[in-house]
């Protein structure tokens, strides 16, 4: 055989060496005629239309590029938006698609410049929201004001637009027709959509009737008085006493509750974790000064003066990219030991079905937090401290107790479209959690699949040790002992404040001041350090709202409730619109609400009827519009059966998924 290959050896290079020559000028060949991935069909229509992954790609860009320009168009239809389906990746760019699709049949979607037209629009209606929220801090006392800073803020807002389009632009490595053009077709959306949002329909007496039943107010002075300023008053419980009002509200949420008291507790978890943190490792890594000057040298276009003046930028540069490097290989140690110990369990629902011995093999956050270390330093040549384990066996954590955790308690985890927060952990263990969402939460196992992340770039590493269902407080103690003694004397000052209400109003009458009935009061707490309430003066109350005025800085919500409002507006009626204020001085109209809600009671004397002004109503007549509107799209249900939410759009035209965002779409 040998001698044979050595006789025509000449022979064999040259055919083989043909053969080599023919198969690479076949290979651009070959690849143009294999099918490609971006024409993969990934859903389709009942009436033929096909969406493929190139259709979604530029639909993300899309979406994308919106998010950057004008990123209110994707909150949900009550705040505003396009109400597009949150639920993943795939099902944001197919209601994008949709939505699109739809919008374009009808010739409501322009081109470049109706995107760019759209901008001074986009910026008149953030800067009205502005501007309505600095009216009800009471920050324009005019409506000359008002106009001036709408202006004013508009070109703030279309200059800000502009600078996202563009940097938009940049960072896509697109141009600015691709940006005015999505903005066209989110437009066109908004086109479509307007059809039903712009159906109630208002004259001009419509108009005024609905302006001055949102506007038209009643200035008032005002006090807040919280059972607490008299709690100290009230003799401290007996446990009888105690256990007693415990077990008339061991069973109730307090959201549920009229007083805002309950003990029903909800789904609780005990917890253990370990921070891969970002600013230690940085601090670890050793600067290479050789390094520094290569990345100087290599672009001198951003750093265009010597080497010493860029040097610390340059240094924080070399750290954060080295951090980054470690992080991901540390993510990398993490998922393969727990993977170590999960690798050949089945799944249902992409769930992990753990074995009955589980609680015996379970990886451990110890063992984990030092193999990574062990790893890191070794690999990076590095001294990093070993990962510090948390551990919290000892109570129960709800979402509240989470998210007052220093640091853990802020990090989030980012599952395609969605961030779910880390305070969300228990309720994974609630009985109708959904199965989809792309995160496994079980007891004893390591959440590795994915890790939370905080706003400084530090990574957590999360396992849930125990789970205690939702129900009642199995006594005080679990409850909390302090919060229901405080809530037995809040309840019982409450209950004191109210019985005294008629006479706190009889002193505000005969002195048309608040101060007498705020001196009885105080008389009431036994506590020398009380605070004193202070008196709210001219506060304007509306009918949805109360705004602050031009003396009083702020109003508590506890004060801004329906209740309040309702009561006050209601002790006016009949009351000349234009009465004279010196009028009421004559004939005090006073009157106390009482608060069960917030455990308060409110006292208040009017001034005057505040009635909407002709300046008023040009300036707000669109906003009344546009609330009234609103208010009868949501009597009606449109927001809660939207005809263009993702789940109606996929029904009427029959959306048929081929292919989901994990399938290799071969």
């Amino acid at each position: 055989m040998i001698k044979f290959i050595r006789k025509y050896q000449l022979i064999i290079l040259v055919v083989g060496g043909s053969l080599l020559m023919v198969v690479f000028l076949l290979q651009p060949i070959l690849t143009r005629l294999s099918p490609s991935t971006e024409n993969a069909k990934v859903a389709k229509l009942s009436d033929g239309t096909s969406f493929t992954r190139g259709d979604l790609q530029r639909a993300k860009a899309a979406l994308t590029l919106l998010r950057r320009s004008n990123p209110r168009a994707l909150s949900d239809r009550s705040m505003g938006g396009l109400g597009l389906s949150s639920e993943s990746e795939q099902t944001t760019s197919l209601h994008w698609l949709m939505l699109a699709d739809h919008a374009r049949k009808y010739g409501l979607v322009g081109e470049a410049g109706d995107g760019l037209s759209w901008i001074d629009q986009i910026a008149e209606l953030e800067a009205a929201v502005q501007v309505r929220t600095e009216m009800q801090q009471g920050l324009h006392r005019t409506p000359q004001e008002q106009e001036q800073r709408l202006l004013n803020l508009k070109n703030q807002f279309a200059n800000m637009i502009n600078r996202n389009a563009s940097s938009a632009a940049n960072s896509m490595r697109g141009s600015m027709d691709d940006v005015y053009r999505t903005l066209a077709e989110a437009r066109g959306m908004y086109r479509l959509m307007s059809g039903i949002d712009t159906m109630p329909a208002y004259s001009d007496i419509n108009a005024i009737a609905a302006a001055e039943q949102l506007f038209d107010a009643v200035a008032v002075d005002a006090v807040l008085i919280d059972s607490t300023l008299v709690a100290s008053s009230i003799e401290d419980p007996s446990d009888e006493q105690l256990q007693a009002f415990f077990d008339e509200f061991k069973d109730e949420e307090a959201r549920d509750n009229e007083f805002g008291i309950g003990y029903l507790q909800p789904t609780r978890i005990q917890m253990g974790w370990f921070t891969v943190d970002k600013s230690t490792i940085m601090n670890a890594i050793q600067v290479d000064r050789v390094e520094l000057n290569k990345m100087w040298r290599q672009d001198r276009t951003t750093y265009d003066k010597d080497f010493a003046f860029h040097r610390a930028e340059l240094e924080q540069l070399y750290r954060d990219e080295k951090a980054t490097d470690i992080m991901v290989e540390a993510d990398r140690i993490i998922r393969s030991q727990v993977l170590a110990e999960t690798n050949g369990l089945p799944k249902r629902d992409d769930v992990l079905q753990l074995p009955e011995d589980w609680e015996s093999r379970y990886p451990k956050l110890e063992d984990i937090a030092e193999t990574v270390t062990e790893r890191i330093n070794k690999e990076f040549d590095v001294t990093l401290p070993a990962l510090e384990v948390n551990i919290i066996g000892d109570r129960w954590l709800n979402q509240l107790d989470i998210s007052e955790l220093e640091g853990i308690g802020s990090a989030a985890y980012r599952i395609g479209a969605r961030q779910i927060s880390m305070t969300a952990l228990p309720l994974f263990f609630a009985p109708d959690v959904p199965t989809d969402i792309g995160l496994d939460v079980q007891p004893l196992l390591p959440i590795a699949d994915h890790a939370a992340t905080d706003q400084f770039g530090n990574r957590y590493y999360a396992m849930v040790i125990d789970v205690r269902e939702a129900g009642p407080a199995d006594g005080i103690d679990d409850a909390g002992r302090e919060r229901v003694a405080s809530d037995y004397k809040s309840l019982k000052g409450f209950e004191l404040l109210s019985a005294r209400a008629d006479e706190l109003v009889a002193m505000i009458k005969s002195e048309d001041d608040l101060g007498p009935a705020v001196d009885a009061v105080m008389a009431m707490s036994s506590d020398e350090n009380s605070v004193r309430p202070g008196v709210l003066q001219q506060i304007l109350v509306r009918e949805s709202t109360i705004e602050s005025g031009r003396i009083t800085r702020s109003v508590s919500p506890q004060l801004n409730t329906e209740l309040f409002r309702h009561s006050v507006l209601e002790s006016a009626i009949g009351l000349n619109p234009l009465l004279d204020p010196e009028t009421l001085d004559e004939n005090p109209i006073a009157l106390s609400v009482a608060l069960p809600k917030s455990r308060a009671l409110s006292l208040a004397l009017l001034v005057a009827p505040r009635p909407l002004t002709l300046e008023e109503f040009r300036v707000r007549a669109n906003q009344a519009i546009q609330q009234g509107a609103g208010q009868e799209l949501r009597d009606a249900g449109y927001f809660e059966n939207n005809p263009f939410s993702f789940e109606a759009l996929s029904e009427r035209y029959g959306l048929e998924i081929l292919l989901k965002d994990d399938d290799d779409g071969a």
